[in-house]
């Protein structure tokens, strides 16, 4: 949970940086539900806090909780320091207990999760999302990032000992019993894990409707982004869906989620790929966006793939190092 905050520093990944503003501009819009800042924020913010210092000062938010499984009393002392804001309450234990624990209220709370694991998946990951699922209010958003790496041993495996491996790690005899060795598969693997994860969180909207009497109180869940990254030699992926009542269906149309680019709703992730420009070069694209037309004429040695790589994340390209969330 709190691991790779050792060998990574979360401020200066650049493909992780245009993910936060893809989804703040996602989270902008629940306004149809209610004001932003009246939302509750619970993530893992390792020691840089960097999405909750962002969820702070961009839309106000200060009922916030981080989970943290490293918590012996000096990595305790050392996220109480580094909190850059004194409304962040720490939560110390495993992510799975503290979400089902007694002391996090669920009732009458719109909340915003994200679940940022720096693993690769694992049933308990997916536990936690069905965990969320199970407890949020109407208009609640559920985000969960993981790496996609499942280590040498499955890279080198057949098809079948893929499998057994990914079985393993899902632990769960339900959701795999209809996978084959061919949902391993490099070009599959993505659409299999984004299936897992639906299952449960379809499943759980079932059973939580199976004892809803009126229709209109009835949950519907919706995938709004599937993005896959690399960073810090991780291929990472991340998925996010909004719970909502049937009675709230105007509300979530009128969020116009779909707008957005890297809206996602199928099981294929979108890619985030930042491509590497110099200042002049940065300078010259912005000149020429949205509506670029190929070849630039003042840079015609820019690729065309590239200029349309940069095209898709011009608006989230961090062309510095951001001081303003870091501090």
């Amino acid at each position: 949970m709190a691991g790779s905050s050792k060998s990574v520093n979360y401020t200066i990944r650049p493909c992780k940086s245009i993910e936060r503003k893809m989804m703040c501009e996602m989270i902008s819009r629940l306004t149809m539900f209610d004001y932003v800042k009246n939302y509750r924020y619970i993530g893992m913010g390792a020691k840089y806090f960097v999405d909750f210092s962002l969820l702070h000062k961009k839309f106000g938010i200060s009922d916030m909780y981080s989970m943290e499984i490293n918590s012996t009393e000096k990595n305790k002392k050392r996220f109480e320091f580094n909190k850059p804001f004194n409304c962040i309450k720490m939560m110390f234990g495993n992510a799975s207990d503290i979400l089902n624990s007694s002391n996090m209220s669920w009732k009458n709370e719109k909340n915003i999760i994200w679940l940022d694991y720096d693993g690769g998946i694992k049933g308990d990951q997916i536990q936690d999302v069905e965990s969320c699922i199970g407890k949020v209010e109407s208009g609640s958003v559920i985000f969960v990032s993981f790496n996609s790496d499942l280590g040498d041993k499955f890279k080198k495996a057949s098809p079948k000992e893929k499998l057994d491996i990914y079985c393993d790690r899902i632990d769960n005899e339900i959701l795999v019993k209809l996978l084959s060795p061919r949902d391993m598969a490099k070009e599959k693997i993505y659409q299999t894990t984004n299936k897992m994860f639906n299952m449960v969180v379809k499943n759980k909207i079932l059973e939580r409707n199976s004892t809803i009497k009126n229709e209109n109180e009835e949950l519907i869940s919706q995938q709004l982004v599937y993005f896959k990254y690399n960073d810090s030699k991780a291929t990472m992926l991340t998925l996010g869906w909004i719970v909502y009542k049937k009675e709230d269906t105007e509300k979530f149309e009128k969020c116009g989620f779909k707008d957005f680019e890297f809206y996602n709703s199928t099981n294929i992730p979108y890619d985030i790929t930042v491509p590497n420009f110099t200042y002049k070069e940065l300078a010259i694209l912005n000149q020429n966006m949205p509506n670029v037309v190929y070849p630039i004429e003042e840079a015609d040695f820019l690729e065309e793939e590239e200029v349309n790589a940069y095209k898709k994340i011009y608006k989230y390209y961090p062309t510095t190092f951001e001081t303003s969330i870091a501090l």
